[in-house]
């Protein structure tokens, strides 16, 4: 997966996100990804520290209190924090639903192209719809419309895992539940979360 946000600590945190990195110096993580300091004592070295009741360190820098300090401001700030990735990430996505029926000859020749490409790239399928991240847009296919237009999903299906530039998640992995789960309506955007 690849780096969305980063949390600062020393210690060794669990059951983080996969996009999230876990650096032990802020210098480590890069400033145009939202970074969460843990720790009061941390929080306090930095010159955007104000008060413990005001929780930004400055521009998209947060902090929060360890576990130790607090286990229920540390649990909430973590939700708050990937709820803050999550709408960075959907403010970005533009999803474009691409009805195959209506499409020219080229246009359809393109799409063949963008799926079967040499560059990797992570394809989501989830409730017969094809998710292809392209150009920083997501692309969606109907699966039951490539069906209703004579074209056999399954061997779709088949030839889009053949290629191995793709790497397809389902709904069953999960990796793909976790993230889901936050994403609710928007999960077109999951290739963005899940990519390498």
């Amino acid at each position: 997966m690849k780096t969305l946000g980063y949390i600062v600590t020393d210690k060794k945190l669990t059951k983080i996100d996969g996009f999230v990195e876990q650096v032990n110096d802020i210098t480590l993580a890069d400033s145009t990804k939202p970074i969460l300091v843990i720790g009061w004592k941390n929080a306090k070295k930095y010159s955007g520290y104000k008060s413990i009741l005001d929780k930004s360190l400055g521009d998209n820098v947060y902090w929060t209190f360890s576990r130790s300090e607090s286990r229920s401001d540390f649990e909430q700030d973590i939700e708050k924090f990937y709820n803050i990735i999550y709408n960075n990430i959907l403010n970005k996505v533009n999803y474009i639903y691409i009805d195959i029926c209506k499409l020219r000859y080229s246009k359809i020749k393109k799409l063949y192209n963008i799926i079967f490409s040499k560059d990797v790239k992570s394809i989501y399928i989830s409730n017969n719809i094809i998710y292809i991240p392209f150009g920083g847009n997501i692309l969606g296919l109907s699966l039951d419309v490539l069906e209703y237009c004579g074209i056999n999903k399954d061997k779709v299906i088949s030839k889009i895992k053949s290629n191995p530039n793709n790497i397809v998640f389902e709904d069953n992995d999960k990796n793909v539940f976790k993230i889901v789960k936050h994403l609710g309506n928007k999960k077109y955007a999951l290739p963005y979360f899940i990519s390498s």
